[in-house]
C-alpha cells in the first residue's frame, strides 16, 4: 500500500509533464506570433522576404530589405471543451471551456548596415498555451490548469554571399515560466481532493540559420533551422488538503518538501518554403516543415529526497510535419490579398494522449489583406482560422480513474494587425 501511495504521488507529479498546447501546432508550437504571413498561414515564411518579420522566419531574407521596423498585434480566442465519454468512471463536470482569450504579438526590426550585411531582431513567443478548466472537472486528477509561457529574443544578421545567395544566422534567449495545478485523491481516506501547485520559470539559449536563393527575378527558395531550446524547472510542489495517511507516507519517505526538477525540450524545426511571383498581381507560396516533437517526449524528472531520485521519462511523442499553400494577390497598386492553407500532422495517439496537452492534427485557413500608405508605411489585417482536431482522450492511471472522450469544440480565431514603418 504504501508503495502504491508514493507511485500514485509520482503519477501526480508526472501529470505535471502534460505541458498546454492550446496554441501552436504539433506540442505547443505557435505559428502566430504577429507576423504578417498569418494572412496564409505561415505559407512561404522562409521565402518571402518582404517585411521585417524575415528576422524570425529566415534572417537571410533581410539581404533584400532596407532598415524597417514591425508591430504585430495579435489576440487569439482559444475554445476547448471536452465531451465526456462513457468510459469515463470519475465524478464531475466537463470542464467548461478550457480556453480563453490569449493576448499575443510580435516586434520585428532589420537595420542596413551596408548594402549586403544586415542586423535585424525578433521579440515574440513561438512556443507556449493555456489550460484552465473546472476544478471540479472529471480529468482534475490530471490536471486543472497547465501554463507554459515563452518569450524569445532572438537577434539576427544577414551577409548577401553571392548576387543570388544570402545567409543569415542569430541567437536566441528565452525567457520560459510553467505552471501546473491538479487535483490530488482523498477518496481512499473519506475526505475531499487535495491539490498540487507547482511553477517556476527560467532562461534557455538556442540559434537559428537561413539560407535564401533567389532563382530568378521572380523565384525564391529559404531554408531555415531553429535549434532546440533546454529549460530546468525546479520548484517544491504546494500540496494542500492531502489526507492524514498519505500526508504521512509522504512526509517519512522524504517526498514532501522536496523539490521537483523537470528538464524539457522545445524541439529544433527546420522549414523549406519556396515563392513564385506568377506575374505581376499572382503570386504563389508553400512550405514543408519537420519538427522534432520526440526529443520534447524526453523528460527529465528528478526529486531532491535522501538519496536523490531521478528518473527519464518518455512521453511517446513523435515528429511533426506541416505542409501548407498560399497566395498574394494584388488588388490594385497599394492593396495585396492574401489566402493560405496549412496541415500539420499530430504528435501524439490517442493512448498516449493526456487532458493536460490534448494536441491532435491541426488545420489551418488563413485570409488577409495589406495596404501600403505610402512609402515609409503599410498596415495590415488577417484573420486565421484553426481547427485543433477532436483530440480523443482514453486516459487510465491508478488513484486517478479514466478519463475517456474527446473535444468536439477545439479550436483557435486569430485576429492580426500589423504595422510597418520603413526608414
Amino acid at each position: 500500500m504504501r508503495k502504491q501511495r508514493i507511485t500514485g504521488l509520482v503519477a501526480a507529479i508526472l501529470a505535471l509533464l502534460g505541458l498546454p498546447g492550446r496554441v501552436g501546432a504539433g506540442g505547443a508550437w505557435v505559428y502566430e506570433s504577429g507576423q504578417v504571413d498569418v494572412g496564409t498561414a505561415s505559407a512561404g515564411r522562409a521565402a518571402l522576404a518582404a517585411d521585417a518579420s524575415t528576422a524570425f522566419g529566415n534572417p537571410a531574407g533581410m539581404s533584400r530589405l532596407g532598415s524597417q521596423l514591425q508591430f504585430g498585434l495579435q489576440p487569439v480566442v482559444v475554445t476547448s471543451a471536452f465531451d465526456i465519454g462513457s468510459g469515463t468512471n470519475v465524478t464531475g463536470t466537463d470542464g467548461g471551456n478550457a480556453g480563453g482569450f490569449l493576448p499575443s504579438g510580435g516586434v520585428y526590426a532589420v537595420y542596413s548596415l551596408l548594402d549586403d550585411l544586415k542586423l535585424g531582431f525578433a521579440l515574440n513567443s513561438y512556443a507556449g498555451g493555456a489550460l484552465n478548466y473546472e476544478t471540479n472537472w472529471v480529468g482534475r486528477y490530471y490536471a486543472t490548469e497547465s501554463t507554459l509561457l515563452t518569450f524569445n529574443f532572438n537577434p539576427v544578421f544577414s551577409y548577401r554571399v553571392l548576387p543570388w545567395l544570402s545567409l543569415g544566422a542569430g541567437f536566441s534567449v528565452q525567457w520560459a515560466k510553467l505552471m501546473s495545478e491538479l487535483a490530488i485523491n482523498n477518496l481512499a481516506q473519506g475526505l475531499a481532493d487535495g491539490s498540487m501547485k507547482y511553477t517556476d520559470n527560467d532562461f534557455g539559449f538556442g540559434g537559428n540559420f537561413g539560407a535564401l536563393a533567389e532563382i530568378d527575378e521572380r523565384t525564391r527558395v529559404g531554408l531555415t533551422y531553429r535549434s532546440r531550446v533546454k529549460h530546468g524547472f525546479d520548484d517544491v510542489p504546494s500540496l494542500a488538503g492531502l489526507g492524514p495517511g498519505l500526508e504521512a507516507i509522504l512526509r517519512q519517505s522524504g517526498v514532501l518538501g522536496s523539490t521537483l526538477d523537470l528538464d524539457l525540450t522545445i524541439p529544433q524545426e527546420v522549414a523549406l518554403s519556396v515563392y513564385r511571383e506568377v506575374n505581376d498581381d499572382l503570386a504563389l507560396m508553400a512550405n514543408f516543415n519537420w519538427q522534432d516533437w520526440s526529443q520534447f517526449g524526453q523528460i527529465s524528472v528528478g526529486l531532491s529526497t535522501d538519496p536523490p531520485r531521478q528518473q527519464a521519462i518518455d512521453a511517446n511523442f513523435s515528429d511533426t510535419f506541416q505542409v501548407a499553400v498560399g497566395a498574394h494577390y494584388r488588388l490594385g497598386e497599394p492593396t495585396v490579398l492574401q489566402v493560405g492553407f496549412a496541415y500539420d500532422t499530430s504528435p501524439v495517439t490517442e493512448s498516449n494522449r493526456s487532458v493536460a496537452l490534448p494536441v491532435d492534427r491541426q488545420v489551418r485557413l488563413g485570409l488577409g489583406v495589406q495596404y501600403e500608405i505610402n512609402r515609409d508605411y503599410t498596415i495590415g489585417a488577417a484573420y486565421e482560422y484553426v481547427n485543433l482536431g477532436n483530440a480523443d482522450i482514453n486516459q487510465s492511471v491508478p488513484n486517478k480513474g479514466t478519463v475517456q472522450g474527446d473535444y468536439q469544440q477545439n479550436s483557435l480565431n486569430v485576429f492580426n494587425l500589423t504595422v510597418i514603418r520603413r526608414f
